[in-house]
């Protein structure tokens, strides 16, 4: 074994039980071989599950199974639950805007307004980009971007993704003890980004739930036993049906067989036979049939796989019903539930985009500007027409906004005399003066009359 693997593997082995930490780090830490997804995943396929879950950043579950970001997306829970989460928060518009004065307007002549409205590259489009990142820090705890600037006014003008296990976010050993983002892609040499206060970013960091402020979690990490225990029950079950439905068994017989060689023939010709899971046994002579394991029945594997799904939907903050499982959700309380998921879940998410843009984004000059970004949550309703159309009623009936305002949300064209406001009582135009409306105002014009 590599001298630098064994003494970053004894590292691992002698660290508290709570710290999670992976091989590969302790490795780049050590200034020694660094592994990145792609190479980790040879010894999977080659196997050696052992040696990859260390590599990958996982370790095996109690259950017996090697949970990494590569098997737990082989859970249809675990990947139903990230696709949910980032792909909603990927569709949903994220436009660019800034505070002028007492008002706030829409900064598309701004370039970087582009990068996450439109798309971040010639590569990407805007959601595909986002979902990527949106997936990597749900499932490894961080997201991370390399910024493209503009030569001189430091603007971004370009987003290029970066995959979670080439970066390692640590802090100057001396000196300002400042954040430094060493980047390593394939066998290219390390490149190296620090945090210069005063100065843009370089990197776009998305970090999920964390400890020490610079690194988030990787709930697959945290959730380990949860998914461990839910793989080996989908294990457990595909070998069931693999081998035709049948519990395990032996078979007794009364007599013993006179040699050895009269035992292995039986055997092999038993196996043979009913090899195929199809093909029902025939006893003969004095032979018994004994059933030795539990049916699915008794094992209660119905009731196993259906608590899977709860106990892994509790990790990513996902309502089951939101992944299919509809066993708890009525007529009365899957509005409150679906009204959850936005309120506790995506709310969340999207906040984290946004403080994280205008964190790492925006230069200084343009953070002194007004400028942030904001998520357009009223695209949740873009399948409802209904529920649209009674709240555009209420916002115009109570002069909140204009008949153009509203087609406007809806991409239809403005019309001749559609800026004005109204308000419900006589349906009477507003003033432009901002005082209160009275009896005898000759700026009021009717509506029909």
């Amino acid at each position: 074994m590599f001298p630098e693997i064994r003494t970053a593997i004894k590292r691992f082995l002698d660290r508290s039980s709570a710290e999670p930490i992976s091989i590969a780090k302790e490795i780049k830490a050590a200034g020694g071989i660094s592994f990145d997804a792609v190479n980790a995943g040879w010894y999977a396929r080659n196997g050696y599950p052992g040696i990859y879950s260390i590599m990958s950043g996982g370790m095996p579950a109690w259950s017996g199974e090697a949970v990494s970001i590569e098997t737990a997306l082989n859970h249809s829970v675990v990947w139903a639950c990230n696709r949910l989460i980032s792909e909603t928060v990927a569709m949903l518009p994220l436009a660019m805007l800034q505070r002028v004065k007492n008002a706030t307007r829409v900064a598309d002549d701004h370039p970087a307004y582009g990068l996450l409205h439109d798309e971040p590259s010639d590569e990407m489009t805007a959601m595909g980009y986002r979902q990527v990142e949106t997936s990597h820090c749900i499932l490894s705890g961080n997201g991370y971007s390399q910024i493209i600037r503009r030569s001189g006014t430091g603007t971004a003008i370009e987003l290029h993704p970066l995959q979670p296990a080439q970066v390692w976010p640590d802090r100057e050993k001396t000196g300002q003890k400042r954040l430094v983002y060493c980047v390593k892609e394939g066998n290219s040499p390390d490149k190296t980004f620090t945090v210069v206060k005063g100065k843009p970013q370089d990197i776009l960091h998305l970090r999920g739930l964390g400890w020490d402020g610079i690194q988030g979690f990787s709930v697959i990490t945290m959730a380990r036993q949860s998914i461990g225990t839910a793989l080996s029950t989908e294990r457990n079950v595909a070998r069931f049906y693999a081998a035709g439905g049948r519990v395990p068994y032996i078979l007794k017989m009364k007599s013993r067989f006179k040699t050895d060689q009269d035992f292995e023939k039986f055997r092999n010709e038993w196996e043979k036979t009913y090899a195929e899971p199809g093909r029902a046994p025939i006893l003969e002579n004095d032979m018994e049939y004994h059933q030795t394991g539990l049916s699915l029945v008794d094992s209660q594997m119905l009731e196993t796989r259906l608590f899977d799904i709860h106990e892994i939907c509790r990790w990513f903050l996902v309502s089951p019903h939101l992944v299919g499982d509809l066993s708890r959700a009525t007529f009365s309380n899957i509005e409150q539930l679906a009204l959850e998921f936005v309120k506790m879940t995506l709310s969340t998410w999207i906040t984290r985009w946004e403080q994280e843009l205008r964190r790492c984004l925006l230069t200084p000059e343009e953070k002194t500007q007004g400028y942030f970004f904001r998520h357009n949550l009223n695209a949740l309703l873009r399948g409802d027409f209904l529920t649209r159309m009674q709240g555009y009623s209420t916002m115009l009936q109570n002069g909140i906004a204009s008949v153009n305002e509203v087609r406007d949300l809806e991409d239809w064209n403005p019309f001749d005399g559609g800026d004005a406001y109204h308000i419900q009582l006589n349906q009477a135009t507003l003033p432009g003066t901002g005082k209160p409306i009275t009896g005898t105002d000759s700026s009021l014009v009717r509506l029909g009359g």
